[in-house]
């Protein structure tokens, strides 16, 4: 049986974290424009540029995720 520190596993779950945070704050910046959307009349627009908001919050994420000593409470603590 794998113990906790088992690096395969810890990959395979960073991994799945950097997929699941980038399909999540794509589809949440789609559905919020789409409700703004119909809400203005003003299809497609801001639904387009609610998935660009999204991508960019996921990759922003991501980079986080990845680079986790470039925090601001890192740098506080200087």
């Amino acid at each position: 049986m794998a113990g906790p520190q088992d690096p395969f596993r810890q990959g395979l779950s960073f991994a799945t974290r950097i997929g699941v945070e980038m399909v999540v704050s794509t589809v949440v910046g789609a559905f919020l424009g789409y409700l703004l959307d119909s809400w203005l009349g003003t299809r497609p627009w801001i639904m387009v540029v609610g998935v660009l908001f999204g991508a960019v919050a996921g990759f922003r994420s991501v980079y986080r995720l990845a680079n986790p000593g470039d925090s601001p409470e890192d740098k506080n603590d200087r």
